[in-house]
């Protein structure tokens, strides 16, 4: 039944168990199930584009390992690599101007939070500080839109875009 996406709490209670966490400790997620989430997760890239790979595509699996292999080995907090698995990137901390950046809703707390801390952008423009502006500055904008993409049609089905 977790397979066939019934809430945990519903499968929880017709066995009578206890616990989510007795029926966690029995309920098995099935790769199949596993994936076809990702599939149908929404993504937007830095410009509020949507981001997909087509599930049957020929770059499918090779896009469903990089991004398993990307959530163990880098480490953002805000989204995703989206760079071909053949390559590397030869830049630290710089996604959120990166065209290859893709993230999703569950990261909208902290693209808020990171919006609201360029404030550093409006206090450095009344004092004249016009290279921390440009530094901040399409940053920011980037976070808008990525705020504004994730935000859109929040009822709407999640849907998938060409990434490759």
């Amino acid at each position: 039944m977790i397979n066939q996406d019934v809430p945990q709490e519903v499968v929880r209670v017709l066995p009578d168990h206890s616990s989510g966490e007795m029926t966690a400790h029995y309920a098995r997620l099935h790769d199949t199930t596993v994936r076809r989430h990702c599939e149908n997760a929404r993504k937007v890239n830095i410009k509020s584009e949507s981001v997909t790979v087509d599930p049957e595509g020929p770059l499918a699996d090779a896009s469903r390992a990089k991004q398993r292999l990307g959530r163990v080995t880098q480490v953002l907090p805000n989204g995703y690599c989206g760079l071909p698995v053949q390559k590397v990137c030869p830049h630290a901390n710089t996604c959120l101007t990166c065209p290859m950046f893709v993230t999703t809703p569950e990261f909208l707390p902290q693209h808020r939070e990171q919006r609201q801390q360029l404030q550093i952008v409006s206090a450095a423009e009344a004092r004249g500080q016009a290279r921390v502006v440009e530094m901040n500055q399409q940053v920011l904008g980037n976070l808008e839109k990525i705020i504004t993409g994730l935000e859109d049609d929040p009822g709407q089905p999640e849907t998938t875009a060409d990434a490759s």
